[in-house]
C-alpha cells in the first residue's frame, strides 16, 4: 500500500497528446488591446498560419477580439505549449516593434481548456465565432471579418491552414448544404447563454465523467504531476460520498455509521483515503464525515496512520477499499 502525498504549486498542467482538442485563449496585459490596426491582425494570422503548419495543428475556429483571441486547436503531436510560446513571443516582438513600445503584451501564459471532442466541438466553434456579437461589436457574426466564420460560410477566402472541411463535414457531405447548416447552427446561438463553462472542471477540462477519468490517467503519467495545482490533479477522483460508500461496504456497515461513529475505524479509514487517495481538503473531508471542524481532520488522519502501522488486518481492509476505488475511478477507457 502506497500512501499518497500532497503537493502544491501554481504551474498549470498541459496534458498534450495526438488528437487532444483545446480551446486556447490569451488576453492583453492589464486588458490592453493586442490589435491596434487591421494590419496587426493580418500579422497575427500570418504567424498563426506558420505556427499551424510547423506544428501540424488542426484549427477549425478562431476569433481575434480587440484585447484577446480564441483558437480551437486539435493536436497531431505534443506541440501546444511549444507552438503557443513561439506564436505569442513572435507576435509580441513584432507588435512592440511596430508600435514603438516595450514591456509585456500578453497577460501571463496562455490559457487552454482540454475538451472532449465529440459533444463539444460544434458548440465551441459557435461560442468562438459569436464573440464579436456577444461583445456588441456587430449584430451578425458574418459582419465581423476577424473570425473564421466568414471563411467557413464562403463569404471570404479561407486561409489555407483553416480546417474548414473538417468542420463542415460535421454537417453534410455536400459543401453548399454543409455551409447552410453550419450558418443556421451558429445563428441559432445568437442571444443564448452558453452553458459550456458551467461544465468546466478544475478550470481546465470539459467533458463527460468517463472522459475525465481517462484524462486523469494522462495527468498521473505527467512527470512531477504534484507540481501542478491541486484542482487539476484531482479530476476524476471520488468525492467523500463515494469514499464513504466504498468504506461502508468493505467494512460491512452502514454509511451513517461511518459518518457518525467518532471512534470507529471505518471513519478513520474514510478520512485517510480522502486525504491520501483523492487529495481532498480538510474542509471537504470534515463536511463528508460531519466532523466538528476541519482542524480535527489532521488528528483523525494521524490516528489512522498509527493504526495502520500497528494493524496488518486494517491495512488489508484499506487495500481492498483502494482497489475498489481505483477500479471505479482510474481505469482508462479502452
Amino acid at each position: 500500500m502506497t500512501r499518497g502525498t500532497l503537493g502544491c504549486m501554481s504551474r498549470p498542467i498541459r496534458v498534450e497528446y495526438p488528437g487532444a482538442l483545446f480551446h486556447v485563449y490569451s488576453r492583453g496585459n492589464a486588458k490592453q488591446s493586442i490589435f491596434r490596426w487591421n494590419s496587426d491582425r493580418e500579422v497575427f494570422l500570418d504567424l498563426l498560419g506558420r505556427c499551424i503548419n510547423k506544428h501540424r495543428w488542426v484549427v477549425t475556429a478562431y476569433a481575434l477580439m480587440p484585447n484577446h483571441f480564441h483558437l480551437l486547436v486539435e493536436l497531431t503531436a505534443e506541440t501546444l505549449s511549444r507552438g503557443m510560446q513561439w506564436l505569442l513571443g513572435e507576435y509580441a516582438r513584432t507588435f512592440n516593434r511596430r508600435h514603438a513600445r516595450v514591456g509585456h503584451l500578453f497577460q501571463g501564459r496562455f490559457k487552454a481548456a482540454l475538451v472532449e471532442k465529440e459533444p463539444y466541438l460544434l458548440e465551441l466553434t459557435r461560442y468562438i465565432v459569436l464573440n464579436p456579437v456577444r461583445a456588441g461589436i456587430v449584430d451578425r457574426p458574418e459582419d465581423y471579418r476577424w473570425t473564421s466564420h466568414p471563411a467557413i460560410i464562403g463569404q471570404e477566402p479561407a486561409p489555407e491552414w483553416l480546417a474548414s472541411d473538417t468542420l463542415l463535414s460535421q454537417f453534410s457531405p455536400n459543401l453548399d448544404n454543409a455551409r447552410a447548416a453550419y450558418e443556421s447552427f451558429v445563428n441559432a446561438g445568437i442571444g443564448l447563454e452558453s452553458v459550456l463553462w458551467k461544465n468546466l472542471v478544475a478550470k481546465a477540462y470539459l467533458g463527460s465523467e468517463q472522459w475525465l477519468r481517462d484524462v486523469r490517467v494522462q495527468v498521473e503519467r505527467k512527470a512531477r504531476s504534484s507540481d501542478h495545482p491541486r484542482e487539476q490533479r484531482v479530476i476524476g477522483l471520488p468525492p467523500m460520498s463515494s469514499i464513504i460508500a466504498v468504506v461502508a461496504k468493505t467494512f460491512c456497515t452502514g454509511e451513517e455509521y461511518v459518518r457518525k461513529r467518532g471512534d470507529g475505524l471505518p471513519r478513520l479509514v474514510a478520512a485517510w483515503i480522502g486525504r491520501n487517495e483523492s487529495l481532498l481538503t480538510n474542509g471537504e473531508i470534515a463536511a463528508g464525515l460531519r466532523l466538528r471542524s476541519s482542524g480535527h481532520v489532521s488528528d483523525v488522519i494521524r490516528r489512522c496512520d498509527r493504526e495502520l502501522d500497528a494493524n496488518p488486518i486494517l491495512r488489508r481492509y484499506v487495500d481492498r477499499c483502494l482497489s475498489t476505488i481505483r477500479r471505479n475511478y482510474r481505469e482508462p477507457k479502452l
